[in-house]
C-alpha cells in the first residue's frame, strides 16, 4: 500500500523544548497553541492535550449541529456541548466520553432525534468511535 499518495486532510505538530518538562508548542495552519500538564501542584500554561481533544468533539459537534439547524430553522439559537470524559472507580469498567448538548430554543421533538443522529455522526465524532491506523515513523535529527 503506497500511503505517500493518501490526500492530507489535517496535520498539527508538536514541539517539546528541551528545557521543558511538559510544556509543548502546538502548531496546526499557522495557528500556535501550549498544551501542557499539571505537575507539583501548578495548574500548567495551558489545556492538557486530553482537553484539547475534548474541545475538538465539543467544537465540531456544535459546528455540524449549527449546519443543520441552519438549514432547518431561520432563528436556532444558542448551541452548547460540554464533554466530560468519566474515568470509572471500578477496575475493569469501561472509560467513557459524555457529551451534553443544550439548545436555547426548544426543536420539534422528530427535529431532535434528527439532530441526536447528526451529533452521532460528526467528523469528530466518527475519528474517536472508530480505530484507525496510526502509523509511526522516527526519524532522525534535522
Amino acid at each position: 500500500m503506497e500511503t505517500d499518495r493518501d490526500r492530507v486532510v489535517a496535520s498539527a505538530r508538536a514541539v517539546l523544548p528541551l528545557n521543558e518538562r511538559r510544556r509543548t508548542e502546538l502548531t496546526s495552519r499557522g495557528f500556535t497553541f501550549v498544551a501542557d500538564e499539571p505537575h507539583n501542584g501548578a495548574l500548567g500554561e495551558g489545556p492538557t492535550p486530553t482537553e484539547y481533544l475534548l474541545m475538538a468533539l465539543a467544537s465540531c459537534t456544535a459546528q455540524t449541529l449549527r449546519q443543520y439547524v441552519d438549514y432547518k430553522y431561520d432563528n436556532a439559537g444558542d448551541i452548547t456541548v460540554e464533554i466530560d470524559y468519566h474515568e470509572p472507580e471500578q477496575e475493569g469498567a469501561e472509560r467513557y466520553l459524555k457529551r451534553t448538548i443544550t439548545l436555547s430554543e426548544e426543536p420539534d421533538p422528530d427535529d431532535l432525534k434528527v439532530m441526536h443522529d447528526i451529533a452521532e455522526r460528526s467528523p469528530v465524532t466518527l475519528l474517536i468511535q472508530f480505530a484507525w491506523s496510526v502509523r509511526t515513523e522516527f526519524v532522525g535529527p534535522r
